[in-house]
């Protein structure tokens, strides 16, 4: 009786091993299916201007931007980007986050993130450590990623950022971007590229979208 108690123990415990693995697998699987096609269930479209500095705010509110329009002014030194991006899905928790990255050079460079309004109101810009989970799990958005500094310090540039917006279900977002000093002027919008990111509500980052951007009409 003994050798069989023993027997029957070690059977129990191959078995819950088994299904421990098992189970352990099937959440891989399930991150990684995530990973490359968790922004499938949500449909998004972009309409993109590329204003003149004195045109910025007139860009917004034909937008939807709601007047006055105080704090988003162009700056004749750098080349702004104006996006109102739609979106269709089913309702989560947590916060949409759009990067929006310059496609004409390789990696693709992010844009800066200057302002942003949706239905509740300025959403601003924002970036947190555990967005460096992006760069690790897609290639073209490795100029999000830290990088290092003197005495082996990690730092993100501070080009690097997105502008958030909470994960309704049905919304919408008007976002601004610059482009960094120097930068070659864009003429044509189709050159950027979208990063459209879902984030939980305790900050874990779960998939990105590309998301193109249409030709200006």
């Amino acid at each position: 009786m003994g050798r069989h108690g023993a027997r029957l123990r070690w059977v129990v415990a191959l078995v819950s091993v088994t299904i421990a693995v098992l189970a352990t697998v099937d959440r891989y699987v399930d991150r990684e299916r995530e990973w490359a096609r968790g922004g499938d269930q949500v449909a998004v479209t972009v309409e993109a201007v590329l204003p003149e500095p004195d045109q910025v705010a007139d860009a917004v509110v034909a937008f939807g931007w709601p007047e006055p329009v105080d704090n988003v002014v162009g700056d004749p030194d750098r080349q702004s980007v104006v996006l109102r991006l739609r979106w269709s899905g089913p309702p989560r928790k947590g916060h949409y986050q759009v990067i929006l990255l310059d496609g004409r050079v390789e990696p693709a460079r992010v844009v800066q993130p200057y302002a942003g309004w949706d239905a509740d109101g300025d959403t601003g810009s924002n970036w947190a450590g555990a967005y460096d989970v992006l760069a690790e799990r897609y290639a073209w958005l490795a100029d999000t990623a830290t990088r290092e500094g003197p005495e082996g310090t990690f730092t993100t540039p501070p080009h690097v950022g997105a502008v958030g917006t909470r994960a309704t279900a049905d919304g919408s977002l008007i976002a601004v971007f610059q482009l960094l000093p120097g930068a070659l002027p864009m003429t044509d919008p189709s050159r950027l590229v979208v990063a459209f990111c879902y984030v939980e509500p305790d900050g874990d980052v779960r998939w990105a979208k590309q998301v193109p951007v249409p030709p200006a009409p």
